[in-house]
């Protein structure tokens, strides 16, 4: 059976096939990388994509010398540079070497003579970018205003496209508008022995040594990539290796195998290039689709002479089902040759949604808030549902698709619930066989800041907090208000060593907020006494430091009404070392007082003080101690109710569990309870016990993707020969 298609289509095929290079299918990609521990994600997805095109790809660390770079580049079929490498170095060492580079690290477009200047990256506007040549392979078959990432901003910060300047001998695919409102090339390639727009850093001949394919797409994009930026990376990949153009159809969605599809989905996939019209087969069995042709459809539904590349099926799929199906091209005249496509599989859910929260909006009736009613007006219900601002649904942290439900709860003396009614619910929790409840949710660590005086004169104070550093802080902060000048003095007796960089010392905060401007004097545990300032509000931090110096230690901080800031280190609290003088302008009032930051978000770090003091200081008289840049949870019991009738998760610290985690209720724990399973009026997710209030704690929980699923029958579906 698959020697005959094998064989049609290799009839099929013909000139075509004779085209494609067999010495690059299962190429050797080189993929160098900085192999840095924040990077790995986006990389590792890009490695992972380019492996599945069937290349084995290695990695390659930006840090090696030249002649081994040079060595393994030339050994290469192509050389992926990662932007994710560091911005001097890597590109000039291999300018020269005669292998096919596609290149989206843009400083290093500028090294290797690829464009006029302004190679660095610049913010995005819009997900989108404009194809100029739809008919260069490069392009991918995309065409016109396409998108190529699903937002603006990723875990990496703001997605970046490069600020290319294309030369005269390069072809240009793809543009871009950036934030900065002038648009760029951001996807162009010089052929070998192209001239380059000016000379290389490295001193090379002004021509390119090979094909040097130039993929704009900044690192910190790479993990908001959509379908057409993987895309064009095929294409890219694909243009340096020298593989022809695609004749089948290709890129089917529901991609190959994929799982829990909807019952409702289209058909959709990518034409291949010479492609005028399509022939679909669709069927349950795979040996129907695979045979079906033009004169025998077998037992497949048959769609023929489509022109169009997404496809409507007739009737909706049915639950828990794998289907079959295969998409033929026709080309134009005067080749008018069908091309067999692959057979493709897919299985659709086998579950009902309850509510996956992506259909909440910004506008009434659709806010979140409007569906999921919350402790408004209710004294003893403390929860509040969605933000107060738009967007009002959590579109950041979800476990699947775009949005979740951030649930705030407030337990003190109250419960915190926030409940659907049955207006758009799926109220028969009985049909089509179903037996669980399932649902995701997501909350953070315990709170572990603390801070104490005991003996009198003596302070404890814990925290955790990845770092007080870069443009944000996470740490635990115990402070006084004030106004105009300030100073503050203070004895680090000890600190826990959970990291090296672990840090215990004085702090003067503009706010309490993470990005605040900042000045302070820490000991660490190995990395000495260090003085740091953040001059401007979500900016970079500054220090000085003087290393082998460890706790006990002295540290004073003094600053001028007019933000004239002096920094203090002593052995003994007499003699003093003054670092250098700065200039931190803030806003009153002022917070001034103790820090620690454990420099490990897993780990509490432990500093103790002593002779603390605020010299002409007029310092408000009552501590305040609260985590600073931290998000954390206090311990709760938490509920699923039908018909006002709960189910206690059998964790009672679950809104403590800081990764995604699947509840599975079966149905029949309420069924027990006396619930009509046919008939649910109202649904609740609750924190607490409403029947009895109890002195409790706040947070704030996520939950996603709340489904009803079939029994699983433990069979997978049947495989794709």
């Amino acid at each position: 059976m698959l020697g005959k298609k094998y064989v049609r289509a290799l009839l099929c095929l013909g000139v075509v096939l004779s085209l494609w290079s067999s010495a690059t299918m299962g190429a050797n990609v080189l993929f160098i990388s900085s192999l840095q521990e924040e990077h790995m994600p986006g990389d590792d997805a890009l490695k992972a994509f380019i492996e599945g095109l069937g290349h084995t790809v290695t990695y390659f660390d930006d840090d090696e010398d030249e002649a081994t770079t040079e060595v393994a580049a030339a050994a290469a079929d192509v050389v992926f540079i990662s932007e994710s490498v560091g911005s001097g170095g890597i590109r000039t060492e291999i300018t020269e070497i005669e292998t096919p580079m596609v290149i989206t690290e843009c400083w290093g477009w500028d090294e290797m003579g690829l464009t006029l200047g302004g190679g660095a990256g610049s913010d995005v506007a819009t997900t989108e970018i404009e194809i100029v040549a739809p008919e260069h392979p490069l392009a991918a078959g995309l065409s016109g205003t396409v998108s190529v990432i699903t937002d603006l901003v990723s875990d990496r910060g703001t997605a970046r496209f490069a600020q290319g300047i294309a030369g005269d001998q390069a072809t240009v695919i793809a543009t871009a508008t950036l934030a900065d409102g002038q648009t760029y090339d951001v996807i162009f390639v010089y052929e070998k022995g192209a001239e380059l727009p000016v000379p290389p850093a490295d001193g090379s001949a002004r021509a390119a040594a090979d094909i040097r394919v130039c993929l704009g797409f900044d690192e910190q994009s790479y993990l908001v990539w959509n379908e057409n930026a993987y895309a064009l990376l095929e294409a890219a990949i694909n243009f340096a290796l020298g593989i022809s153009p695609q004749p089948e159809s290709y890129s089917p969605n529901p991609g190959n195998g994929q799982k829990e599809v909807p019952l409702d989905v289209a058909l959709s996939w990518r034409a291949g290039t010479y492609a005028d019209k399509h022939d679909v087969y669709f069927g349950t069995v795979f040996e129907d689709v695979n045979q079906a042709s033009i004169t025998n459809w077998q037992d497949a539904l048959a769609r023929q002479g489509y022109e169009d590349t997404t496809y409507i099926l007739p009737e909706p799929l049915e639950f828990g089902k794998t289907y079959y199906w295969r998409v033929d091209e026709v080309n134009a005249p005067p080749d008018s040759t069908i091309y067999i496509g692959k057979v493709w599989s897919f299985t659709t859910l086998n579950f009902l949604v309850v509510d996956d929260f992506e259909d909440y909006n910004d506008y009434s009736p659709d806010i979140i808030y409007e569906s999921w009613l919350d402790g408004w007006e209710v004294e003893a219900n403390g929860s509040v549902v969605g933000y107060a601002e738009a967007p009002a649904a959590e579109q950041d942290i979800v476990h699947g698709g775009d949005q979740s439900m951030p649930l705030f709860y407030d337990n003190n003396m109250k419960y915190s619930e926030a409940e659907r009614t049955s207006n758009g619910l799926e109220k028969d929790w009985t049909r089509e066989g179903v037996e669980t409840l399932s649902l995701w949710f997501k909350g953070y660590p315990a709170y572990v800041g603390g801070f104490i005086e005991e003996p009198a004169g003596t302070y404890m104070l814990s925290g955790s907090g990845i770092d007080i550093w870069g443009n944000s802080d996470q740490f635990h902060f115990a402070f006084r208000e004030f106004t105009g000048a300030g100073a503050i003095i203070a004895k680090v007796e000890s600190l826990d060593n959970t990291d090296p960089f672990a840090k215990a010392g004085v702090m003067i905060r503009d706010t309490l907020d993470a990005n605040s401007r900042y000045i302070g004097v820490f000991v660490t545990p190995e990395n000495g006494v260090r003085f740091q300032y953040r001059t401007a509000t979500d900016g970079v931090t500054d220090r000085y430091f003087e290393e082998g110096i460890t706790a006990p230690q002295w540290v004073k901080l003094e600053r001028t009404a007019g933000g004239l800031v002096r920094s203090y280190y002593s052995a003994d609290g007499n003699t003093w070392t003054r670092f250098d003088l700065i200039q931190v302008g803030m806003d009153t009032p002022l917070y001034i007082g103790l820090a620690v930051t454990s420099h490990n978000a897993a780990l509490t770090c432990d500093a103790t003080f002593s002779n603390v003091s605020f010299p002409n200081t007029n310092v408000s008289p009552q501590w305040t101690n609260q985590d600073v840049g931290m998000l954390s949870n206090y311990a709760e019991p938490m509920y699923f109710a039908l018909n006002g009738t709960a189910v206690y998760h059998d964790n009672p610290d679950a809104t403590l569990v800081d990764i995604w985690t699947q509840w599975t209720i079966p149905l029949q724990a309420f069924a027990d309870q006396g619930v009509d399973l046919a008939n649910v009026d109202k649904i609740a997710i609750g924190l607490g016990d409403k029947n009895n209030l109890q002195a409790g704690g706040t947070g704030t929980m996520f939950f996603d993707d709340i489904r009803l699923y079939r029994p699983d029958p433990g069979l997978e579906p049947e495989p794709v020969p």
